[in-house]
């Protein structure tokens, strides 16, 4: 017998023993006197039931059965599960909680192969540190536009408590910063001026979830950033970025918004609105003045059984942001162009993807994924100068000379295409993705490649 037939069973078998099917609490729901967990062998019962979100003296429902199991199998835990109840008295129940674990751990691969951007590496990533949903990664990657090594931890279920989230994470990191000539309908863009940046960053964020949907954030980043002399083999070899000592850029972003979503195993569902704000000064402890303002729209659609819609829409502006701050697009971001191709302190895109299942060889799921994604890329008003400076009076960027304002001269580039992800039952993360994209501006087609973990 299926899962979902499975627990409609036990669900119409609930609804009798209250004598009718509440679609909420009333006083003939039966009280939950014990909440027993069966199976997982490495995560802990206390976590399971704190998933879970009924305990003792709770009343129940037909719709708690269904958000018990959805809440289980949204943890990234669980390869299967299964919830049911036992009478154990008069208008009393024992809530059953079945669960088998997913792998907790992984040793695997990483690759990436997009436009102007190849490289390798390796990461580990314990996905239920301690039996306690606890994650833990670190990763090595070398790539021709960006290197370096991450470690991050993830509580997100912070003191047991799955309303409490915790992340810390740091890296070190040395990126190859190409800015290309203007114009979105190049077939093979022109690399104007090629920087060198080194940093070293570790950033703290502690959020919490409120009735299951109003999410709320704080993140503080501190980081060492440092620029290296242009490529003189390029067209343009005045800095971007003003050499010597490394500056030091602290900010604080604090992110509010409603937060529904849920991953079902490959199938994302729920709403995601979020507003956010980050502001960098002395104050926070940072050599640089610059705010960042955003809005982000992402939503998931479960269509006809495993058929999935995922809808991404974002805006965001920047206030005097510092080169290595300002907002880029290319590659998996806007597939069809080169890697981080355009850059700007104003961008507006949208993404929609159609996920679908092809085929299933167990634990191995192959799916296919149709996508268009559209930017827009600008710079509302440069300094008269072309020079932006930071609290000390160095500068921070210095623009190119064919870089132009205003939304006259925005960048708007569209791609189109498809793809085909991998999946393991038994793990939580995609194996492999690969999308073959074309450029509606310049009839270009590219194509992308993610295998293992991408660290970011």
């Amino acid at each position: 017998m299926s899962r979902r037939v499975w627990v409609r069973c036990a669900a119409l078998g609930l609804s009798l023993l209250a004598s009718q099917a509440p679609a909420q609490i009333t006083e003939s729901d039966p009280v939950v006197e014990e909440v027993v967990v069966r199976g997982p062998e490495k995560t802990q019962p206390d976590t399971v039931r704190a998933y879970a979100r009924v305990g003792e003296g709770d009343p129940l429902t037909l719709e708690d059965l269904a958000k018990v199991e959805r809440r289980l199998v949204a943890t990234g835990l669980f390869q299967e599960v299964k919830v049911s109840y036992e009478p154990s008295g008069p208008g009393r129940v024992r809530l059953i909680l079945e669960v088998e674990d997913k792998a907790s751990w992984v040793v695997a691969p990483t690759f990436v192969l997009q436009s102007d951007n190849v490289g390798g590496g390796v990461l580990y990533a314990e996905n239920n540190l301690w039996g306690r949903s606890k994650k833990f990664a670190t990763a090595a990657q070398v790539s021709t536009a960006e290197s370096g090594i991450f470690a991050g931890f993830l509580d997100p279920n912070l003191f047991g408590l799955p309303q409490l989230r915790f992340s810390l994470e740091g890296q070190l990191r040395s990126d190859r910063v190409d800015e290309y000539q203007a114009g979105s309908g190049q077939r093979r863009p022109e690399v104007v001026r090629r920087t060198r940046m080194n940093s070293a960053s570790i950033a703290g964020e502690l959020g919490f979830l409120l009735f299951e949907r109003v999410r709320a954030a704080a993140k503080y980043r501190l980081m060492s950033i440092d620029a290296k002399s242009p490529d003189t083999s390029e067209e343009v070899t005045t800095p971007a970025f003003s050499l010597g000592p490394s500056q030091q850029d602290a900010s604080l972003r604090l992110m509010v918004g409603i937060d529904t979503r849920q991953n079902l195993h490959a199938v994302m569902e729920g709403l995601n609105l979020e507003a956010s704000y980050e502001r960098s000064n002395p104050g926070v402890g940072s050599d640089f003045r610059y705010e960042r303002f955003g809005l982000l729209y992402r939503h998931g659609l479960r269509l006809v059984g495993e058929h999935n819609l995922v809808l991404r829409g974002e805006a965001v502006a920047g206030v005097d942001l510092p080169f290595h701050q300002e907002f880029v697009m290319g590659g998996n971001s806007l597939r069809g162009f080169v890697y981080r191709q355009f850059r700007g302190d104003t961008r507006l895109s949208f993404t929609a993807e159609y996920h679908f299942p092809l085929f299933t060889v167990n634990p191995l799921s192959f799916r296919g994924v149709a996508f268009s994604d559209t930017g827009m890329m600008m710079w509302r008003k440069l300094p008269g100068d072309r020079e932006l400076r930071d609290v000390n009076g160095r500068v921070v960027r210095s623009y190119l000379p064919d870089a132009e304002d205003g939304l006259g001269n925005a960048t708007v580039a569209q791609g189109v295409g498809a793809g085909l992800r991998l999946y393991l039952r038994n793990i939580v993360l995609p194996l492999v993705g690969v999308d073959a994209a074309y450029s509606v501006n310049s009839g270009e087609f590219r194509f992308y490649l993610v295998a293992g973990v991408n660290p970011s």
